[in-house]
Protein backbone atom coordinates (compact mmCIF):
# COMPACT_ATOMS: atom_id res chain seq x y z
CA UNK A 1 0.00 0.00 0.00
CA UNK A 2 1.02 3.44 -0.79
CA UNK A 3 1.30 6.61 1.27
CA UNK A 4 -1.40 8.21 -1.18
CA UNK A 5 -3.74 4.57 -0.85
CA UNK A 6 -3.04 5.14 3.01
CA UNK A 7 -4.02 8.63 3.03
CA UNK A 8 -7.01 8.31 0.66
CA UNK A 9 -8.28 5.66 2.85
CA UNK A 10 -7.86 6.78 6.50
CA UNK A 11 -7.70 10.88 5.65
CA UNK A 12 -10.07 11.51 3.33
CA UNK A 13 -12.36 8.56 3.57
CA UNK A 14 -12.76 9.84 7.31
CA UNK A 15 -12.01 13.49 7.19
CA UNK A 16 -15.56 13.91 8.84
CA UNK A 17 -14.61 11.41 11.64
CA UNK A 18 -10.85 13.65 12.02
CA UNK A 19 -12.55 17.44 12.22
CA UNK A 20 -15.02 16.21 15.10
CA UNK A 21 -12.24 14.55 16.92
CA UNK A 22 -10.12 17.60 16.19
CA UNK A 23 -12.40 20.05 16.87
CA UNK A 24 -14.43 18.82 20.11
CA UNK A 25 -11.23 18.91 22.10
CA UNK A 26 -10.17 22.46 21.06
CA UNK A 27 -14.26 23.55 21.90
CA UNK A 28 -13.55 21.99 25.35
CA UNK A 29 -9.99 23.97 25.96
CA UNK A 30 -11.85 27.51 24.87
CA UNK A 31 -14.77 26.98 26.79
CA UNK A 32 -12.40 26.28 30.16
CA UNK A 33 -10.17 28.97 29.70
CA UNK A 34 -13.16 31.25 28.92
CA UNK A 35 -14.62 30.22 32.36
CA UNK A 36 -11.29 31.24 34.18
CA UNK A 37 -11.17 34.73 35.33
CA UNK A 38 -7.83 36.60 34.36
CA UNK A 39 -5.47 36.40 36.73
CA UNK A 40 -2.34 38.46 38.49
CA UNK A 41 0.90 37.87 39.41
CA UNK A 42 2.42 39.83 42.70
CA UNK A 43 6.41 38.75 43.38
CA UNK A 44 8.60 39.63 46.16
CA UNK A 45 11.87 38.77 46.10
CA UNK A 46 13.61 37.16 49.56
CA UNK A 47 17.00 37.15 50.53
CA UNK A 48 17.46 34.10 52.50
CA UNK A 49 21.17 33.65 53.67
CA UNK A 50 24.32 36.53 53.28
CA UNK A 51 26.67 34.24 51.18
CA UNK A 52 25.92 32.39 48.26
CA UNK A 53 24.74 28.75 48.27
CA UNK A 54 27.77 26.73 47.27
CA UNK A 55 25.86 24.35 44.79
CA UNK A 56 23.05 23.89 43.19
CA UNK A 57 21.41 21.90 45.39
CA UNK A 58 21.57 23.72 48.74
CA UNK A 59 19.90 26.90 46.12
CA UNK A 60 17.26 24.61 45.48
CA UNK A 61 17.01 23.67 48.93
CA UNK A 62 16.57 27.15 50.06
CA UNK A 63 13.74 27.81 47.66
CA UNK A 64 12.08 24.46 48.29
CA UNK A 65 12.32 25.81 52.24
CA UNK A 66 10.44 29.19 51.54
CA UNK A 67 7.87 27.24 49.12
CA UNK A 68 7.28 24.73 51.82
CA UNK A 69 6.86 27.09 55.01
CA UNK A 70 4.66 29.37 52.41
CA UNK A 71 2.27 27.01 51.69
CA UNK A 72 1.99 26.20 54.97
CA UNK A 73 -2.04 26.67 56.25
CA UNK A 74 -0.99 28.65 59.52
CA UNK A 75 1.37 30.61 57.54
CA UNK A 76 -0.88 31.40 54.54
CA UNK A 77 -3.80 31.98 57.25
CA UNK A 78 -2.26 34.38 59.02
CA UNK A 79 -0.86 36.35 55.79
CA UNK A 80 -4.74 36.27 54.36
CA UNK A 81 -5.85 37.89 57.73
CA UNK A 82 -3.30 40.18 57.86
CA UNK A 83 -4.29 41.36 53.94
CA UNK A 84 -7.95 41.00 54.40
CA UNK A 85 -8.40 38.69 52.35
CA UNK A 86 -10.57 35.37 51.77
CA UNK A 87 -9.42 32.28 50.11
CA UNK A 88 -9.97 28.17 50.28
CA UNK A 89 -6.32 28.04 51.70
CA UNK A 90 -6.04 24.17 50.33
CA UNK A 91 -6.46 25.41 46.73
CA UNK A 92 -4.97 28.45 46.80
CA UNK A 93 -1.26 26.88 48.08
CA UNK A 94 -1.79 24.45 45.68
CA UNK A 95 -2.47 26.48 42.47
CA UNK A 96 -1.78 30.08 43.46
CA UNK A 97 1.34 30.14 45.60
CA UNK A 98 4.95 29.70 44.18
CA UNK A 99 8.42 29.80 44.75
CA UNK A 100 11.34 30.32 42.60
CA UNK A 101 15.15 30.31 43.00
CA UNK A 102 16.79 33.32 41.04
CA UNK A 103 20.17 31.08 39.40
CA UNK A 104 22.55 29.88 42.08
CA UNK A 105 21.94 33.11 44.41
CA UNK A 106 20.37 33.46 47.76
CA UNK A 107 17.72 35.19 46.74
CA UNK A 108 14.53 33.42 46.14
CA UNK A 109 11.18 35.11 44.67
CA UNK A 110 8.00 34.28 46.04
CA UNK A 111 5.20 34.51 44.09
CA UNK A 112 1.19 34.98 44.71
CA UNK A 113 -1.96 34.98 41.68
CA UNK A 114 -5.05 36.26 42.23
CA UNK A 115 -7.95 37.22 39.91
CA UNK A 116 -7.40 40.26 42.12
CA UNK A 117 -3.92 42.79 41.07
CA UNK A 118 -4.63 44.66 44.55
CA UNK A 119 -5.02 41.20 46.92
CA UNK A 120 -2.36 39.16 45.50
CA UNK A 121 0.07 41.88 46.00
CA UNK A 122 -1.08 42.37 49.90
CA UNK A 123 -0.90 38.52 50.13
CA UNK A 124 2.14 38.52 48.78
CA UNK A 125 3.80 41.57 51.31
CA UNK A 126 1.99 39.80 53.94
CA UNK A 127 3.18 35.96 53.09
CA UNK A 128 7.08 36.66 52.14
CA UNK A 129 6.91 39.01 56.14
CA UNK A 130 5.28 35.42 57.49
CA UNK A 131 7.84 33.30 56.12
CA UNK A 132 10.74 35.23 56.83
CA UNK A 133 9.94 36.31 60.88
CA UNK A 134 9.19 32.24 60.77
CA UNK A 135 12.92 31.64 59.61
CA UNK A 136 14.22 34.32 61.83
CA UNK A 137 12.26 32.76 64.90
CA UNK A 138 11.75 29.18 64.18
CA UNK A 139 14.48 27.99 66.23
CA UNK A 140 14.70 30.79 68.80
CA UNK A 141 12.90 28.67 71.33
CA UNK A 142 16.33 26.33 70.84
CA UNK A 143 18.93 28.74 71.22
CA UNK A 144 17.21 30.36 74.02
CA UNK A 145 16.94 26.77 76.02
CA UNK A 146 20.47 26.40 75.20
CA UNK A 147 21.52 30.02 76.43
CA UNK A 148 19.39 29.76 79.47
CA UNK A 149 21.06 26.19 80.38
CA UNK A 150 24.14 27.71 79.92
CA UNK A 151 23.83 30.28 82.06
CA UNK A 152 22.17 28.28 84.87
CA UNK A 153 25.25 26.02 84.31
CA UNK A 154 27.69 29.17 85.07
CA UNK A 155 25.59 30.60 88.23
CA UNK A 156 25.66 26.81 89.55
CA UNK A 157 29.76 26.52 89.24
CA UNK A 158 30.08 30.18 90.53
CA UNK A 159 28.15 28.93 93.61
CA UNK A 160 30.74 25.86 94.08
CA UNK A 161 33.73 28.12 93.45
CA UNK A 162 32.17 30.38 95.81
CA UNK A 163 31.52 27.48 98.67
CA UNK A 164 35.01 25.71 98.08
CA UNK A 165 36.75 29.32 98.44
CA UNK A 166 34.89 29.71 102.03
CA UNK A 167 35.40 26.70 103.13
CA UNK A 168 39.86 26.95 102.29
CA UNK A 169 39.74 29.96 104.39
CA UNK A 170 38.14 27.82 107.39
CA UNK A 171 40.77 24.91 106.95
CA UNK A 172 43.98 24.75 108.95
CA UNK A 173 45.15 21.25 107.66
CA UNK A 174 47.52 20.90 105.10
CA UNK A 175 45.94 18.11 103.36
CA UNK A 176 42.33 19.60 103.37
CA UNK A 177 43.98 22.76 102.08
CA UNK A 178 45.26 20.86 99.23
CA UNK A 179 41.96 19.42 98.24
CA UNK A 180 40.01 22.05 98.35
CA UNK A 181 42.31 24.21 96.48
CA UNK A 182 42.38 21.14 93.53
CA UNK A 183 38.83 21.37 93.93
CA UNK A 184 38.29 25.53 93.22
CA UNK A 185 40.83 25.20 90.75
CA UNK A 186 38.68 22.44 88.65
CA UNK A 187 35.14 24.77 89.19
CA UNK A 188 37.28 27.89 87.85
CA UNK A 189 38.40 25.65 84.86
CA UNK A 190 34.62 24.65 84.67
CA UNK A 191 33.44 27.85 84.62
CA UNK A 192 35.93 29.08 82.02
CA UNK A 193 34.85 26.56 79.70
CA UNK A 194 30.73 27.11 80.00
CA UNK A 195 31.74 31.34 79.51
CA UNK A 196 33.85 30.35 76.63
CA UNK A 197 30.35 27.97 75.42
CA UNK A 198 27.93 31.03 76.74
CA UNK A 199 29.97 33.41 74.25
CA UNK A 200 30.30 31.44 71.33
CA UNK A 201 26.34 30.75 71.29
CA UNK A 202 26.05 34.27 71.68
CA UNK A 203 28.54 35.28 68.74
CA UNK A 204 26.83 32.96 66.45
CA UNK A 205 23.27 33.84 67.25
CA UNK A 206 24.32 37.41 66.37
CA UNK A 207 26.09 36.50 63.11
CA UNK A 208 23.47 34.13 61.89
CA UNK A 209 21.76 34.72 58.68
CA UNK A 210 18.76 37.22 59.17
CA UNK A 211 16.03 36.69 56.44
CA UNK A 212 15.14 39.84 54.97
CA UNK A 213 12.16 40.54 51.99
CA UNK A 214 14.20 42.81 49.47
CA UNK A 215 11.58 45.90 49.28
CA UNK A 216 8.27 45.81 50.91
CA UNK A 217 6.46 47.12 47.50
CA UNK A 218 5.25 43.75 45.09
CA UNK A 219 6.13 43.44 41.19
CA UNK A 220 2.39 43.10 39.64
CA UNK A 221 2.07 41.93 36.18
CA UNK A 222 -0.78 40.32 34.64
CA UNK A 223 -0.63 36.56 33.72
CA UNK A 224 -1.01 36.23 29.65
CA UNK A 225 -3.45 33.92 28.61
CA UNK A 226 -2.90 30.07 28.48
CA UNK A 227 -5.92 29.80 25.42
CA UNK A 228 -3.08 29.63 22.50
CA UNK A 229 -0.69 26.60 24.50
CA UNK A 230 -4.42 24.70 25.71
CA UNK A 231 -5.78 25.12 21.90
CA UNK A 232 -2.54 23.57 20.41
CA UNK A 233 -2.27 20.83 23.19
CA UNK A 234 -5.72 20.22 22.29
CA UNK A 235 -5.55 20.34 18.34
CA UNK A 236 -2.67 17.48 18.64
CA UNK A 237 -4.43 15.72 21.09
CA UNK A 238 -7.72 15.76 18.81
CA UNK A 239 -5.72 14.69 15.76
CA UNK A 240 -4.33 11.98 17.57
CA UNK A 241 -7.52 10.74 18.68
CA UNK A 242 -8.61 11.82 14.65
CA UNK A 243 -6.40 9.33 13.00
CA UNK A 244 -6.90 6.73 15.78
CA UNK A 245 -10.25 6.79 15.21
CA UNK A 246 -10.10 6.65 11.06
CA UNK A 247 -7.74 3.99 11.74
CA UNK A 248 -10.08 1.59 14.18
CA UNK A 249 -13.05 2.34 11.22
CA UNK A 250 -10.90 1.52 8.36
CA UNK A 251 -9.46 -1.83 9.87
CA UNK A 252 -13.05 -2.97 10.71
CA UNK A 253 -14.25 -1.38 7.84
CA UNK A 254 -11.86 -1.24 4.87
CA UNK A 255 -12.58 0.50 1.78
CA UNK A 256 -10.66 0.84 -1.96
CA UNK A 257 -9.47 4.49 -1.38
CA UNK A 258 -10.03 5.68 -5.50
CA UNK A 259 -11.34 4.80 -9.06
CA UNK A 260 -7.47 4.18 -9.90
CA UNK A 261 -7.41 1.25 -6.89
CA UNK A 262 -10.57 -0.16 -8.01
CA UNK A 263 -9.68 -0.44 -11.71
CA UNK A 264 -6.11 -2.13 -10.34
CA UNK A 265 -8.98 -4.75 -8.42
CA UNK A 266 -11.03 -5.32 -11.12
CA UNK A 267 -8.36 -5.35 -13.83
CA UNK A 268 -10.04 -3.13 -16.24
CA UNK A 269 -9.13 0.82 -16.82
CA UNK A 270 -11.04 4.04 -16.08
CA UNK A 271 -12.80 4.97 -18.90
CA UNK A 272 -13.74 8.64 -17.80
CA UNK A 273 -15.64 10.54 -16.07
CA UNK A 274 -19.53 11.44 -15.77
CA UNK A 275 -19.47 14.74 -15.87
CA UNK A 276 -17.28 14.68 -18.74
CA UNK A 277 -19.31 15.66 -22.32
CA UNK A 278 -21.57 12.39 -22.66
CA UNK A 279 -20.58 12.27 -26.39
CA UNK A 280 -16.83 11.33 -25.94
CA UNK A 281 -17.64 9.17 -22.99
CA UNK A 282 -20.77 7.53 -25.27
CA UNK A 283 -17.82 7.15 -27.73
CA UNK A 284 -15.25 5.42 -25.23
CA UNK A 285 -17.76 3.02 -23.83
CA UNK A 286 -18.66 1.84 -27.38
CA UNK A 287 -15.32 1.46 -28.64
CA UNK A 288 -14.07 -0.20 -25.55
CA UNK A 289 -17.11 -2.97 -25.99
CA UNK A 290 -16.46 -3.27 -29.44
CA UNK A 291 -12.97 -4.06 -28.76
CA UNK A 292 -14.23 -6.35 -26.76
CA UNK A 293 -17.14 -8.01 -28.63
CA UNK A 294 -19.88 -6.56 -26.85
CA UNK A 295 -23.15 -5.29 -28.20
CA UNK A 296 -24.88 -4.35 -24.79
CA UNK A 297 -23.28 -2.18 -21.85
CA UNK A 298 -24.61 -2.85 -19.03
CA UNK A 299 -23.92 -0.03 -16.42
CA UNK A 300 -23.46 -1.28 -12.58
CA UNK A 301 -23.21 0.73 -10.09
CA UNK A 302 -20.23 -0.35 -7.10
CA UNK A 303 -22.41 1.17 -4.51
CA UNK A 304 -26.30 1.54 -3.70
CA UNK A 305 -25.57 5.38 -3.56
CA UNK A 306 -23.93 4.85 -7.12
CA UNK A 307 -27.55 3.86 -8.63
CA UNK A 308 -28.38 7.42 -9.07
CA UNK A 309 -25.67 8.38 -11.23
CA UNK A 310 -26.07 5.25 -13.25
CA UNK A 311 -29.50 6.50 -14.30
CA UNK A 312 -28.51 10.02 -14.52
CA UNK A 313 -25.86 8.12 -17.07
CA UNK A 314 -28.22 6.12 -18.59
CA UNK A 315 -30.81 9.32 -19.28
CA UNK A 316 -27.89 11.53 -21.05
CA UNK A 317 -26.42 8.59 -23.43
CA UNK A 318 -30.25 8.14 -24.35
CA UNK A 319 -30.61 12.06 -25.57
CA UNK A 320 -34.26 11.98 -24.32
CA UNK A 321 -36.72 11.20 -21.34
CA UNK A 322 -37.08 7.19 -21.25
CA UNK A 323 -40.21 6.30 -22.56
CA UNK A 324 -42.06 2.66 -22.47
CA UNK A 325 -41.01 -0.42 -24.95
CA UNK A 326 -44.69 -0.66 -26.28
CA UNK A 327 -44.80 3.37 -27.59
CA UNK A 328 -42.48 3.71 -30.38
CA UNK A 329 -39.98 7.37 -29.93
CA UNK A 330 -40.71 9.84 -32.50
CA UNK A 331 -38.31 8.92 -35.90
CA UNK A 332 -35.20 10.00 -35.76
CA UNK A 333 -35.02 9.76 -31.72
CA UNK A 334 -33.79 7.70 -29.29
CA UNK A 335 -36.55 5.86 -27.11
CA UNK A 336 -36.26 3.70 -24.33
CA UNK A 337 -37.75 0.72 -22.45
CA UNK A 338 -38.73 0.83 -18.46
CA UNK A 339 -38.21 -1.93 -16.41
CA UNK A 340 -38.77 -1.09 -12.72
CA UNK A 341 -35.93 1.20 -11.59
CA UNK A 342 -33.38 0.22 -15.16
CA UNK A 343 -33.77 1.48 -18.10
CA UNK A 344 -32.62 0.16 -21.69
CA UNK A 345 -31.50 2.50 -24.72
CA UNK A 346 -31.48 2.16 -28.08
CA UNK A 347 -30.77 4.39 -31.18
CA UNK A 348 -33.80 3.93 -33.99
CA UNK A 349 -33.32 2.94 -36.96
CA UNK A 350 -33.14 5.79 -38.78
CA UNK A 351 -30.38 7.64 -36.72
CA UNK A 352 -27.02 7.55 -37.96
CA UNK A 353 -24.25 7.83 -34.65
CA UNK A 354 -20.91 5.81 -34.91
CA UNK A 355 -21.06 2.49 -32.89
CA UNK A 356 -25.32 2.49 -32.96
CA UNK A 357 -25.56 -1.06 -32.56
CA UNK A 358 -24.01 -0.71 -28.96
CA UNK A 359 -27.01 -0.68 -26.72
CA UNK A 360 -26.93 1.21 -22.61
CA UNK A 361 -28.68 -0.99 -20.52
CA UNK A 362 -28.94 -1.66 -16.74
CA UNK A 363 -28.66 -5.08 -15.18
CA UNK A 364 -32.53 -6.16 -14.46
CA UNK A 365 -32.84 -4.62 -18.00
CA UNK A 366 -30.86 -7.35 -19.94
CA UNK A 367 -32.46 -9.40 -22.63
CA UNK A 368 -32.22 -12.98 -23.29
CA UNK A 369 -30.69 -11.81 -27.11
CA UNK A 370 -28.14 -9.65 -24.96
CA UNK A 371 -26.99 -12.43 -22.57
CA UNK A 372 -24.05 -13.78 -24.98
CA UNK A 373 -22.81 -10.19 -25.92
CA UNK A 374 -23.08 -8.13 -23.11
CA UNK A 375 -20.16 -6.48 -21.13
CA UNK A 376 -19.76 -4.68 -17.61
CA UNK A 377 -18.99 -0.72 -17.20
CA UNK A 378 -18.82 -0.36 -13.16
CA UNK A 379 -19.89 3.28 -12.11
CA UNK A 380 -18.34 4.11 -8.91
CA UNK A 381 -17.86 7.93 -7.03
CA UNK A 382 -14.22 7.09 -5.87
CA UNK A 383 -14.25 4.57 -2.70
CA UNK A 384 -15.45 1.44 -2.05
CA UNK A 385 -16.40 -0.47 1.22
CA UNK A 386 -14.47 -3.64 0.33
CA UNK A 387 -17.72 -5.47 1.78
CA UNK A 388 -19.60 -3.62 -0.62
CA UNK A 389 -16.84 -4.69 -3.61
CA UNK A 390 -17.76 -8.22 -2.74
CA UNK A 391 -20.96 -8.71 -3.44
CA UNK A 392 -20.02 -6.87 -6.86
CA UNK A 393 -17.81 -9.42 -7.30
CA UNK A 394 -20.25 -12.25 -6.92
CA UNK A 395 -22.45 -10.86 -9.53
CA UNK A 396 -19.91 -10.49 -12.08
CA UNK A 397 -18.22 -14.09 -11.47
CA UNK A 398 -22.47 -14.99 -11.66
CA UNK A 399 -22.63 -13.23 -15.05
CA UNK A 400 -19.44 -14.29 -16.39
CA UNK A 401 -19.14 -10.58 -17.95
CA UNK A 402 -16.13 -8.80 -18.78
CA UNK A 403 -15.70 -5.70 -17.24
CA UNK A 404 -14.71 -3.21 -19.92
CA UNK A 405 -14.16 -0.06 -17.86
CA UNK A 406 -14.74 1.79 -14.57
CA UNK A 407 -16.17 5.27 -14.72
CA UNK A 408 -15.45 7.74 -12.02
CA UNK A 409 -19.12 9.49 -10.95
CA UNK A 410 -18.91 12.56 -8.93
CA UNK A 411 -17.86 12.87 -6.04
CA UNK A 412 -20.42 13.00 -3.08
CA UNK A 413 -20.46 16.24 -0.46
CA UNK A 414 -19.63 14.84 2.97
CA UNK A 415 -21.39 17.83 4.66
CA UNK A 416 -24.34 18.70 2.63
CA UNK A 417 -25.33 21.84 4.60
CA UNK A 418 -22.31 23.45 3.34
CA UNK A 419 -22.31 25.75 0.52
Amino acid sequence: MTIEEMFRRIVRAHLGVILVCTLLPIAVAIGLQMDRPKLSMASVRVQVISGAPSTATEAEGISSRVLALATTPSLLGSAMKQAKVQRDLADFAATHVAAQRLGESSIVQLSVTDHDPEAAGRIAVALSAQVATFMNTGDRAAVNAARSKLDKDVAAANRRLDQLTNRLRGTADLNARAGLQAQIQSADQLIGQLTNQRAMLLIADATRDVVVPIGKTPEISSIQSALLPRAALALLFGLVLGLTAATVLETFRPRVSSVRALARMLQAPVLGKSTEDIEALRNTMALAARRQGVDAVVLMSAEDRDAETVNQLLFALSGSAPVNRRQKSPSNSLHGIEHGEDRVFELDDGMVAPFANVRFTGLSAVTPADEMTAGVVVVSAGTVLVRRLDDLDDVLKAVRWPVLGIVHGPSRRRFRGWR
